[in-house]
């Protein structure tokens, strides 16, 4: 490798300016693997990132770098790696953390000032060509996967939240004689961002009874993406949680991930007996919309009551990166093409301001190319 810099997105959050810049490659360490980004998608939390001003910068730098979702390729690697090799195909990890665990959970690091999230808050993220990394930062992906890899990061957020609700809901393990021998576990997902059409896919392979709460019509071009799936699929503009309410719909988990704290609310009163809800969207703390008012003696008398759990859930690490790799290639097989049409909308690097400027209701997972 020649050059000592490498084209980069960058946004100036003094300024709201995004341009591209010269970033510097760092010298690869013996430990130490460089990868070529060849796609990066860009969703709304990187849309977040460019229109905030109080983004907290990589330390040393005025600017970071954009994208937390990418795909590259291994193009070097230290005299000291031993599970990766030039040509492989690799997915880099959101999350960077302070080298000390023992275990290396650091999606659940107790200590928000002792990680970075790369793209998000202080460390960069992977719109430039080429990049530096750490070994335990990049997941292996098999060559067949490439043209879904950038799905791999939402099905990996998906992973973690589910398998977290399986762990409390295994403190429910006894049989109730009142229940069906052939009883189908039920799930409620809410919102259709990436994350969301990921889990309503992964639920899926388990034999969920899967049903969908979406404030878009059936034929939208994101709610098109889950025709393959056997599922019930509810617009709430048009038919209020209340009268929901009223039918009769009672779900074992919930996985919200519209980010929307009223959607949030309003939603939480389709818990069962035992439930487990999942928070996964983020709310924008810039929003305007305030929080509604709710019965709070109502909220809670159900949830002591009822047994329930709500829980947060963010930024998979490891382990569901590796969970996501194995599902998505049974995924693939049973649904390849359409998961290729979440992928929409691909323009080259320098093309940045086309992808900038979609609207966000005509596409879902746009991304630059970089090759």
């Amino acid at each position: 490798m020649t050059s000592q810099t490498t084209r980069a997105l960058a946004y100036f959050p003094s300024d709201g300016e995004i341009r591209l810049t010269d970033f510097p490659i760092q010298p690869l360490e013996a430990d130490e693997i460089l990868v070529r980004i060849t796609r990066v998608a860009f969703t709304r939390r990187d849309r977040l990132l460019l229109e905030n001003k109080s983004a907290i910068m990589p330390e040393g730098d005025n600017f970071i770098i954009p994208g937390h979702v990418a795909v590259g390729k291994v193009v070097e690697i230290g005299s000291m790696v031993k599970e990766f090799e030039p040509g492989d195909i690799v997915v880099p990890t959101i999350r960077r953390d302070c080298h000390r665990c023992i275990d290396a959970r650091s999606d659940l690091c107790p200590h928000p000032d002792r990680y970075q999230d790369s793209g998000i808050s202080g460390a960069h993220g992977f719109a430039r060509d080429f990049m530096t990394v750490h070994g335990r930062y990049l997941i292996k992906i098999p060559p067949q996967l490439e043209d879904l890899a950038l799905l791999l990061t939402h099905l990996s957020v998906a992973e973690k939240a589910h398998q977290e609700a399986i762990q409390i809901i295994k403190r429910y393990n006894f049989y109730c004689y009142h229940d069906s021998i052939d009883v189908v576990p039920s799930a409620l997902i809410t919102g259709m961002g990436s994350v969301g059409i990921m889990m309503t896919y992964l639920l899926s392979l388990y034999g969920y009874r899967i049903t969908v709460f979406c404030r878009r019509e059936s034929d939208d071009i994101r709610s098109k993406v889950l025709e393959p799936l056997d599922l019930e699929y509810i617009n709430t503009s048009r038919i209020p949680m209340s009268r929901l309410e009223k039918a009769g719909y009672s779900f074992q988990q919930l996985f919200e991930t519209t980010g929307d704290p009223e959607y949030m609310i309003s939603v939480m009163p389709f818990m069962g007996p035992n439930a487990v809800m999942a928070i996964i969207g983020v709310p924008d703390h810039d929003s305007e919309e305030k929080i509604p008012e709710v019965d709070i003696n109502r909220v809670f008398t159900r949830m002591v009551m009822g047994n329930q759990v709500i829980f947060g859930s963010i930024k998979a690490g490891r382990d569901a990166f590796e969970l996501a790799v194995k599902d998505l290639t049974e995924l693939s097989d049973l649904y390849g093409d359409s998961l290729v049409s979440l992928l929409t909308d691909t323009f080259p690097l320098a093309e940045y301001n086309r992808l900038l400027t979609l609207n966000t209701r005509d596409t879902i997972i746009p991304s630059l190319t970089l090759t």
